[in-house]
């Protein structure tokens, strides 16, 4: 899984001493960290949806410019917008999947910017020249589609600039995904025990 991995090794006593309890007694380890990463997926899902980070702590809000923009902005291709964070495509939360094996388990992104986002930093944009188009509609000047019959192209510079994005964390373990890895491997417990699957 390419991009970013969050690594968890648990050092939680109880934690270890159920995942030892299924192995001692025969379990599927393999089904079980399939589960527990089923498990996390959901949870870093839910983040998204609550906009929070894995401790619980509120995701910074859009910047004021970014916010005004994307309320006077309806819709983006064919889909509208959502004044949700790192939803605007949903391609990061789209990304998120799971991935096990015999001894752990992982939820993570292939997306390249996943990291910027869960952690934070700055970006350097250098300065750049690009051909930019244009049309007139009455006395205003707007940006035009390629297709746009009457546009006139115009070559822009932009000056370096550095963007600030703030981390909003939605990989990590909260003491909610504690509780049900240790509720998933009491079932893979009790399913081993009594020689079935839970």
């Amino acid at each position: 899984m390419a991009g970013i991995r969050e690594t968890l090794t648990i050092e939680d006593k109880e934690i270890n001493a159920a995942l030892s309890r299924v192995v001692e007694a025969g379990g599927d380890t393999s089904a079980l960290m399939a589960d527990i990463a089923g498990a996390m997926l959901f949870s870093v899902q839910r983040r998204f949806e609550t906009e929070s980070s894995p401790d619980g702590t509120k995701w910074p809000a859009h910047a004021p410019r970014t916010a005004k923009a994307r309320a006077n902005r309806k819709t983006r291709g064919n889909a509208p917008v959502t004044p949700k964070l790192l939803r605007d495509k949903n391609v990061l939360y789209k990304s998120i999947t799971p991935d096990s094996s015999e001894s752990e388990a992982a939820v993570g992104t292939n997306v390249a910017y996943g990291r910027i986002h869960q952690q934070g930093g700055a970006i350097t944009q250098h300065p750049q020249s690009r051909k930019v188009r244009f049309r007139k509609e009455g006395n205003q000047v707007r940006f035009a589609k390629r297709a746009h019959k009457r546009a006139y192209e115009k070559t822009v510079t932009f000056g370096p600039r550095t963007i600030v994005i703030p981390a909003r964390p939605y990989l990590g373990f909260s003491a909610d995904d504690r509780e049900t890895i240790l509720r998933l491997a009491g079932d893979h417990y009790n399913a081993a025990i009594a020689g079935g699957r839970p």
